[in-house]
């Protein structure tokens, strides 16, 4: 194990892409481990300046972003632990009519004017700015992840929830020289909601994140093999719909 917590001048060091909030984990962080200082950076692919040793610069932790339907394996050069699913949004101009309702899908923007598909896990922050632009001016609509979007902070765009279209998925990763690095896994725990009264056991597996619609599945599921049937009030929305 390459323990590094109880070196001196012990650091950690995040990089994490547009759209995560690291705030509340490094408040966390800095309760539980006061000693050992904690930088956060944003990057357009922290992966290009991953540490591979404890004390080289570099992050030795990142946020990054991947399609939802990647593999399981962590990609390669890569130690990755799947996080949560994204919601994706939809960006026009402020005065777009889609900004009076809460939730959109596909059906219900059929015959709008829409950009070239921007893949937010590959574009750079200026190509997705470019494209905003583009929004903002009223040439088409834009698809980006939610959270993504949001950190844009742009008066000038309207962002909405979307549904139906592919999302993309956040995970925390390391390189693999670090394995066993303590404090890689303590802030990794501290992500995935570890307390500071639990540790991690033997032989643990990264679990993910389920999403909302997710647990409604499993619910649903759980009460056809019981033979219930779901009360009427807990139904949800018809996809497609105009939410307001």
């Amino acid at each position: 194990m390459n323990d590094q917590s109880g070196s001196a001048g012990a650091r950690l060091s995040i990089g994490y892409v547009p759209g995560v909030q690291p705030d509340k984990w490094l408040t966390r962080w800095r309760e539980r481990n006061p000693d050992v200082q904690i930088t956060a950076r944003r990057a357009a692919d922290p992966r290009a300046e991953l540490a591979r040793s404890a004390g080289e610069d570099g992050f030795d932790v990142i946020f990054f972003r991947e399609p939802e339907d990647a593999p399981r394996s962590a990609p390669p050069g890569l130690l990755r632990v799947p996080l949560y699913t994204e919601t994706m949004a939809v960006l026009a101009g402020k005065d777009h009519e889609l900004g009076a309702f809460d939730v959109l899908g596909a059906a219900d923007l059929d015959g709008e004017r829409w950009l070239d598909a921007l893949d937010a896990v590959a574009a750079t922050p200026e190509e997705v700015s470019a494209a905003v632009d583009l929004v903002a001016a009223g040439v088409g609509l834009l698809v980006l992840p939610l959270p993504y979007a949001r950190s844009l902070s742009r008066r000038d765009i309207v962002v909405r929830p979307f549904d139906g279209v592919p999302a993309t998925r956040m995970g925390i990763a390391w390189a693999p020289e670090r394995e066993g690095d303590a404090l890689i896994d303590e802030f990794v725990g501290i992500v995935r909601g570890r307390t500071a009264a639990t540790t991690r056991g033997a032989g643990e597996q990264p679990r993910e994140k389920r999403t909302a619609r997710e647990k409604t599945a499993a619910k649903a599921r759980a009460r056809a093999e019981r033979g219930t049937r779901p009360a009427e009030r807990g139904t949800s929305p018809v996809r497609g719909k105009r939410r307001r």
